[in-house]
């Protein structure tokens, strides 16, 4: 076994759950699996990200740049990589660990050869997610954060990064002001605090607003993208890793910049920009030259009217990242696939059922396939669209919010292995926070109320105790509110109605499983514990929540316990496995790979 070590690494994690991917050039270095799997939720701390390629590969070809890793909070993540099984697995164990209920994207580039010195033809990448600890989904309201200079008035805040800018593992703030037309910047103390602000000037009346963080100068460290309304344009500021920025770069786009989003377009390695543009009605593309500089923008027709949102991720499950975009006037939404070589190309669009205002992508069902959420700004509801893994999407199933959502985030904030919705009010002056229940159904939403205005909101884990807590920002206050999330054991006390007191569902182990690791076991242990004897009934459910198999039904002793459940003779996916007790229901997931 070879060992490969840099000081530091996009942390990228690549999954396929067995499918085979085909490139269409033969010679081409082929991925016959990745793990962990596209869009499901695994923990940071055992994290290890493992490629299958058919032939062997040239292991001096890979790099902190053609093999990258990149956690949208923590950014790159350092970490060392193992050739194994003749060169044909590549093993890559991060240094670094990932914050948790974050979106992780594994990037590829075409800089990886074979020992013919053949290339990975158009790279290749996926997106994951880290799981997040049990928590209430009551969160609570510790801290306000004004966002003005003393006797300041408003300046319009609008939109959060929460990137971690020093490396301490902390959790900063990139802040956009619209009215202000600059960018202030709060450093976590590591206590989930923020204070003193520095403030980096924009272009005046460049009216900034959707922002998003990359490496995109390949130095290893954060950056920050954010686009400008008023003047159409994009300002980048590239990181110096201690917490400051230096003076941005601008680049022109369409008219009316209201979107805004990164990928790596031509698997070159290095990450490049998409926007959406209201008033232009178009979308852009600024390619990398390499260097974390762009080239001129490419104008690209996304088939709808007001292109105002956007989000990336791989629609069609090519390997390959694609962009959804939503539309203002049409209250459409589209996909646009990406090829691999610069290009983006309208392959479906739905009805929104509503003015498509903010987007955002994840699994909302558990089936695998990413799906879309849309703030709908004028009807008051946000919209679910089902993706099926080959570029197409649902009809909108919709859900009631505040009035006036402007913004819309997902996150798994109860730690139940799903991603529940948070939508920012404007008019209602709040957050909604929507309690997925695995399927894509919402119920049991909670409130969190903002000043004047519920502008937007980051989901992240602020203060680095393993749940995931929520910043909302207020836009006519101009002020940053903080709320903290409880830990299932603290909460514990506080909900005895919702959570059961005489029984306890544990994780299944192995998790995911896998059938042909012959290096692990060949069933699944569900494990539980009963607090006094008790009637019991342990049911597996597929995605639809149809009853696959009943492990137990009947009467248990107090005491700890643990059902087998066999999965040879089920198809890979994701499973569900119940436990409920004297009218008390607990819930867990399973994956199970080819």
């Amino acid at each position: 076994m070879k060992k490969h070590t840099f000081s530091r690494i996009f942390c990228f994690f690549i999954f396929f759950g067995g499918n085979h991917l085909l490139f269409s050039a033969s010679t081409n270095p082929r991925i016959v699996s990745h793990q962990p799997a596209s869009q499901i939720l695994v923990p940071s701390k055992s994290l290890e990200i493992i490629v299958q390629f058919e032939s062997s590969v040239d292991p001096e070809t890979v790099d902190r740049h053609s093999f990258s890793v990149f956690g949208r909070w923590t950014g790159v993540c350092a970490g060392s990589f193992f050739f194994e099984d003749d060169n044909r697995q590549i093993r890559f164990v991060p240094s670094t660990q990932l914050s948790a209920g974050e979106w992780i994207t594994v990037s590829l580039s075409r800089n990886i050869t074979d020992e013919s010195g053949n290339a990975l033809e158009k790279g290749f990448a996926w997106n994951f997610w880290t799981t997040s600890a049990r928590a209430s989904l009551n969160l609570q309201r510790s801290t306000i954060v004004p966002v003005r200079r003393r006797g300041e008035e408003r300046i319009r805040t609008y939109g959060a990064y929460a990137g971690d800018l020093n490396g301490d593992g902390y959790h900063d703030f990139s802040v956009p002001n619209e009215d202000a037309s600059d960018v202030r910047v709060f450093l976590n103390d590591g206590h989930g605090r923020y204070a003193e602000f520095s403030i980096y000037p924009l272009r005046s009346f460049s009216f900034p607003s959707t922002n998003e963080g990359a490496d995109f100068n390949g130095d290893g460290l954060l950056d920050f993208a954010v686009g400008n309304i008023r003047l159409h344009s994009v300002s980048v500021f590239f990181g110096d890793g201690q917490g400051k920025y230096m003076s941005p770069k601008h680049y022109e786009v369409g008219r009316g910049t209201r979107g805004l989003c990164i990928l790596d377009l031509n698997g070159d390695g290095f990450t490049d920009i998409v926007t959406a543009n209201r008033q232009s009605s178009d979308v852009s593309i600024l390619l990398n030259r390499g260097d974390g500089t762009f080239e001129d923008f490419i104008r690209v027709e996304a088939g709808i009217h007001g292109e105002t949102s956007c989000a990336a991720a791989d629609f069609n499950e090519d390997g390959i990242l694609d962009v959804v975009v939503g539309g203002f006037e049409s209250r459409e939404i589209a996909v646009l696939l990406g090829d691999g070589e610069n290009n983006l190309h309208v392959a479906s669009k739905m009805d929104a059922r509503g003015v498509a205002w903010m987007i955002a992508a994840g699994d909302m069902d558990g089936d695998a396939h990413v799906d879309v959420v849309s703030a709908n700004s004028q009807s008051n509801q946000f919209a679910l669209l089902h993706g099926d893994g080959r570029g197409n999407l649902s009809e909108a199933a919709t859900f009631n919010t505040g009035i006036f959502p402007l913004a819309i985030d997902v996150g798994d904030l109860d730690g139940d292995g799903d991603l529940d919705v948070v939508t920012s009010n404007f008019v209602t002056a709040d957050w909604k926070i929507h309690e997925n229940d695995g399927s894509g159904h919402f119920l049991n939403t909670r409130t969190l109320r903002a000043g004047r205005a519920g502008s937007c909101a980051v989901l992240h884990d602020r203060d680095r105790d393993g749940d995931l807590d929520m910043t909302g920002i207020d836009e006519l206050d101009d002020l940053l509110f903080l709320f903290e999330n409880s830990s299932f054991t603290a909460v514990q006390d506080k909900l005895p109605s919702e959570i059961p007191t005489h029984f306890k569902l544990n994780q299944s182990y192995p998790n995911p499983f896998s059938k042909t690791d012959v290096t692990r076991p060949a069933e699944i242990r569900i494990p539980f514990s009963l607090s006094q004897s008790a009637p019991v009934k342990l049911e597996v459910m597929n995605v639809r929540g149809q009853k696959v198999t009943t492990l137990i039904a009947g009467e248990m002793p107090q005491g700890e316990h643990s059902a087998r459940l066999s999965p040879q003779n089920l198809p890979a996916g994701i499973y569900f496995y119940r436990l409920s007790s004297l009218g008390a229901i607990q819930t867990r997931k399973i994956v199970i790979f080819p």
